[in-house]
């Protein structure tokens, strides 16, 4: 027989033994309440932005608003420059081109 007998493996360490080292509970609740501290302040940031995507939003839309207002009037102005100019000097083939505008306008406000 060999009377070398094979190299052993190196015992393994017991996991309980590894992990014993966890800390007291005093520890524990520290690190708890600094987890509960993060996940507040997460909370707080998340409601902030969603507090200002609403007020951008808000402000979008009355400045759209705004916006089709101002451009409403634009056209409300033009229309009635075109509709109030005399059509007295216009060459007798454009006339009925500008008839038509002029009534296109009046039925459009009325």
């Amino acid at each position: 027989m060999n009377e070398d007998p094979s190299p052993q493996r190196a015992q393994r360490r017991d996991k309980r033994q590894a992990t014993s080292s966890e800390g007291s509970s005093a520890e524990l609740a520290a690190q708890f309440k600094v987890y509960t501290a993060m996940k507040e302040a997460k909370q707080a940031v998340e409601l902030e932005a969603i507090k200002l995507r609403k007020k951008r939003e808000s402000e979008a839309r009355e400045l759209k608003s705004a916006q089709l207002e101002t451009m409403k009037n634009y056209n409300y102005d033009r229309d009635m420059k075109t509709f109030l100019k005399p059509h007295d000097d216009v060459p007798p083939s454009m006339l009925p081109i500008i008839l038509a505008r002029k009534r296109e306008i009046a039925n459009k406000y009325g």
